[in-house]
């Protein structure tokens, strides 16, 4: 937030030096961001235009005769909306002004000219370039600008967190200036204006927990042609708010100065009672930014019998704008509930004034207070008749002041240093804390513009910010340093870093939340919770995989010439109610680097599981993976993907992209992935060492002829289950399709290697093994022995 240096000291009631408010806002959380000082040269002055004539040898340029309450001096100047009479700024010679620029006696064609009539960019004082700046004509001739535009001053910009809504508010930082310069600030007092009569508007309040307190005042008669006054324009610039209109200007000036947000209403386009009350589903409204918007049903407006005329706590409509023709205006000032407009104005992508102070929390006891301050205004600006302000209130839906206990031995404890009782019960006194002193500690009844106030933690940091951090000082912790058990069973996330690393791939982190359209053409893992404040529509939901996230980047890589890509990550999923680990692989390009001893070719199946298995046998040695068929995924290949088995758990799945993914997403470029859950993957057991056989093994090849449709891997499952303790390998080493082998079937080459630990195997041993399994096959798969 900004605000003028100026403005809040006519608030805290003496000069502040510069430094010690930066410093002093710091400590206090305000963290300053950036601080700009603002002054003008004296040389630059008010002065009249006392004639104009045209330029003997320019028609854009005319020579002025320009008073400046010591002489009359010629002033060649190009504005077009120069003209006898006008009240003007003149930079006189020698003046040097904001931009460096300093001023020199000169002549332009031929003409001399003796300073230079200002614009109001060329002085700092607004972007306005098209003429040069008119000044009010009751300004005293000869007197420096800069007195005029309260100069020297300084816009201090303020880095506010969310739980400080009170500080939003020139009160709210001097009330923090004040507890920090060791006094309790006196609040500016607001007098109630002189009313004439009871004209009230009718209020129909049918929100009550939205909208708890709503006030309003009927100002008549006001003048149309009235200029909003310079101080308080230049107070609103340097808040960094445009001057609009006199009303407009008051709310926002009534809005910065005590933090409460108010509205204006032209009376006379008003129809009906005023009503707040909840939209119906696509009811239309056109917002004072021109928009028209269709409301979700439940959003919190203020309507008339016309229909919606403004979005509650966020920006009014068109319809009742106040304009130069106004006459007739109705004040509003209320107080809507932070939960009711948390997130409102995002959904129709706006972020207002008011709606960021309404969503922090605003006082609500200063609605009828900000109310007289703004007619007050109103009436020393433009005049009017003021009716008396009326409030409706909902006690029943005010904020609870609720009493926060604090512990003395907790407050020591916490702080590492004792604060005198005496001091933290003047601290609490200084920040507008009701405070009663018990036994143990205090009890402190937090201010009603005090929203962050809710348990004993916060209690400690006021007393420790406003103690000052500076005094609480340094101290080293001892204690026994207790190294953490890491048990050789372990397989540490970095270790598979580490892993995949080595085997070439290389590792990136992309964003939890991803793109709900990507993430729906993904039906491995169902997309996780939506957010209710995404970054934008390709951010909005929580990734259920990390495949959008691996294909993301990888189509990034590839669209940037790299042939190769191995991409790997590890890093949370989400579910409704988990957020299981999980680390997932991605490669696509060529299987290996461009090499004359053999010839390039694409990354296929196989070079995906090869490294799947390599890396299962590092983190989960003696657990050998199974694999099932995956056909019905619209993101994997069908025929070329399978879910991967780790005992008696699905762990992940494995594949390469289906072709349809691939071509919408992936450009038609061929990719494979795999993807595990490492909370379950991990199922290292510790080696243990066996003493190598002195006998020799044996080994059978047996060559079946299967139907197409058997898989490998259920005919292994069979071999191992029927040889029995003989058999102490077995692996598919050929795979004949062709000449001498029917159509629909396949033959398949089982290698088995037998071995007796105890004696050396006979023939007649290992043909009864070779018999046995042979007999298994045909009854499980109806495999026929090829001859």
């Amino acid at each position: 937030m900004k605000f003028s240096k100026r403005w809040l000291e006519s608030i805290v009631g003496q000069e502040l030096e510069l430094e010690f408010l930066l410093e002093r806002l710091t400590l206090a959380g305000l963290e300053v961001d950036d601080h700009e000082l603002l002054e003008l040269d004296p040389k630059v002055v008010v002065a009249r235009v006392e004639g104009v004539e045209k330029h003997p040898d320019a028609d854009k340029l005319r020579v002025c005769q320009v008073n400046d309450g010591a002489d009359t001096h010629n002033i060649v100047c190009g504005a077009p909306n120069v003209r006898p009479g006008l009240t003007v700024a003149l930079a006189q010679i020698g003046a040097r002004l904001p931009g460096g620029l300093k001023i020199r006696k000169s002549k332009l064609r031929g003409v001399e000219s003796a300073g230079m009539l200002c614009s109001g960019r060329e002085l700092g004082l607004g972007e306005d370039h098209d003429g040069i700046l008119e000044l009010p004509e009751s300004w005293t001739i000869g007197s420096p600008i800069s007195e005029q535009f309260g100069m020297p001053d300084a816009v201090i910009d303020v880095d506010l967190t969310p739980n400080r809504g009170d500080c939003f508010s020139l009160l709210g930082i001097a009330r923090e200036v004040a507890t920090f310069a060791g006094s309790e600030l006196e609040s500016p007092a607001v007098a109630e204006p002189d009313t004439e009569g009871d004209d009230i508007y009718p209020v129909v309040i049918h929100a009550p927990d939205g909208a708890p307190v709503f006030s309003r005042t009927i100002v008549r008669g006001i003048d149309p042609s009235a200029m909003t006054p310079t101080w308080m324009v230049e107070r609103l610039r340097r808040s960094g708010i445009r001057s609009i209109h006199p009303v407009v200007d008051i709310t926002n000036y009534v809005m910065m100065e005590l933090g409460q947000p108010m509205h204006a209403y032209d009376l006379d386009k008003l129809s009906g009672a005023i009503q707040v009350r909840r939209a119906e589903q696509d009811e239309p409204l056109k917002l004072l930014d021109g928009r028209d918007i269709k409301l979700p049903a439940q959003t919190l407006v203020i309507a008339d019998d016309s229909g919606a005329i403004g979005l509650a706590g966020i920006m009014g409509g068109d319809s009742t704008a106040v304009t130069s023709e106004t006459t007739d205006i109705l004040f509003e000032a209320a107080w809507f509930t932070p939960a009711t407009l948390a997130g409102e104005a995002r959904k129709f992508g706006l972020h207002t004034d008011a709606s960021m102070r309404f969503e922090r929390g605003v006082d609500p006891t200063q609605q009828a207070r900000a109310q007289h301050r703004a007619c007050t205004l109103l009436q020393e600006i433009a005049g009017g008749t003021i009716s008396r302000t009326e409030i409706e209130i909902a006690e029943d839906q005010l904020p609870p002041q609720r009493a926060v206990s604090l512990s003395s031995s907790r407050l020591e404890r916490m702080l590492g240093v004792q604060v005198a009782d005496q001091e933290v019960e003047q601290i609490f006194a200084r920040l507008g804390f009701a405070v009663e002193s018990g036994e143990r500690g205090w009890t402190a009844v937090p201010p009603a513009f005090r929203f962050d106030i809710a348990i004993e933690e916060d209690l400690i940091e006021e007393v420790a910010r406003v103690y000052g951090y500076d005094r609480i000082p340094s101290i080293r912790s001892t204690g026994d340093t207790v190294l953490a058990k890491a048990p050789e069973a372990t397989v540490s996330e970095d270790w598979m870093r580490d892993l995949l690393s080595a085997r070439g791939f290389n590792e990136i982190i992309s964003y939890s939340f991803v793109d709900p359209a990507l993430h729906s053409e993904i039906d491995l893992a169902p997309p996780g919770p939506s957010l209710l404040n995404p970054i934008s529509q390709e951010l909005s939901v929580m990734r259920g995989s990390l495949l959008p996230g691996l294909l993301s980047t990888a189509d990034y890589n590839m669209a940037r010439q790299q042939p190769s890509v191995r991409l790997f990550e590890v890093g949370h999923v989400f579910r409704k109610a988990t957020e299981p680990n999980h680390i997932g692989v991605f490669m696509a390009g060529n299987a290996s680097p461009e090499h004359w001893a053999e010839p390039a070719r694409e990354i296929d199946f196989f070079d995906l599981k090869a490294e799947l298995e390599a890396f299962l046998a590092a983190i989960a040695p003696g657990h050998k993976p199974a694999f099932k068929p995956l056909t019905e995924s619209s993101a994997l290949h069908p025929g070329q993907a399978a879910q991967v088995i780790l005992g008696e758990h699905v762990v992940g799945y494995i594949g390469m992209l289906h072709p349809a993914l691939a071509e919408t997403r992936f450009d038609g470029r061929t990719g494979g992935v795999f993807e595990l859950n490492i909370d379950l993957a991990v199922q290292r057991t510790l080696p243990s060492a066996e003493s190598i056989s002195k006998f020799p093994s044996v080994r059978r090849d047996l060559a079946i002829l299967v139907d197409e449709s058997v898989l490998a891997e259920s005919l292994l499952d069979t071999v191992r289950k029927s040889a029995g303790r003989l058999l102490h390998n077995v692996f598919v080493f050929d795979i004949y399709r062709g000449k001498g082998v029917e159509a629909g079937l396949k033959s398949v080459a089982l290698g088995l290697i037998l071995l007796d630990s105890s004696s050396t195997l006979t023939d007649e041993q290992a043909a009864d093994v070779v018999a046995k399994i042979t007999g298994e096959l045909q009854a499980v798969h109806g495999a026929k022995v090829r001859e």
